[in-house]
């Protein structure tokens, strides 16, 4: 029966322009590489995307984002949220990483963010609320990746993990409670 309502709640929630919940596992690790997971449907408009992301290490270097399709490389993924490897949470801006403020993380804490996506734009924004603290706001406007300027729609939440300079997996990035609410 959850099963049912699970697969339920994907299939109807998208038409009625709601929520969606999945179909990302409940809790996914990042891997050094890829993963990426379909969103219920293309989105070509103006949407909110909100995840629990962990991480499990400090200093990791993993990111979540979305992009048009499977991705093979990071250049691939138009908008991402990063767990930098200098302990602080970052933005994608066009061609670089920044923030419009610090936020260091820890190991261990969940912070929920919420990416606010304009794909006509080809713009986004970025709020992170850190445990037991309020909602900061990270990146205002921000350009999708330079090599996705021209990027029509996003079909795919991206979860990624790389190796630091020394040649290991520093640890993973863990995200969870993902949704998505497109608007009306």
């Amino acid at each position: 029966m959850k099963n049912l309502l699970k697969a339920l709640s994907v299939l109807v929630l998208p038409l009625l322009g709601a929520a969606w919940a999945g179909p990302i596992p409940e809790t996914q690790d990042s891997t050094t590489g890829f993963l990426s997971f379909d969103l219920p449907a293309e989105q070509a408009g103006i949407f909110e995307l909100s995840f629990d992301a962990t991480p499990l290490a400090d200093k990791i270097d993993g990111f979540t984002g979305v992009s048009a399709s499977v991705p093979n490389v990071a250049n691939d993924v138009a908008a991402m949220v990063r767990f930098a490897d200098t302990g602080n949470i970052d933005v994608r801006n066009g061609g670089f990483f920044k923030a419009d403020q610090a936020l260091k993380y820890a190991a261990g804490k969940a912070y929920r963010v919420r990416m606010a996506v304009d794909v006509a734009k080809r713009t986004y924004s970025v709020f992170v609320t850190p445990p037991g603290q309020p909602e900061v706001s990270l990146a205002r406007n921000y350009a999708f990746r330079t090599q996705q300027s021209a990027v029509k729609s996003l079909g795919k939440l991206v979860i990624a993990g790389f190796k630091g300079p020394d040649g290991f997996f520093a640890g993973a990035l863990r995200v969870s409670g993902v949704s998505l609410k497109t608007a009306p």
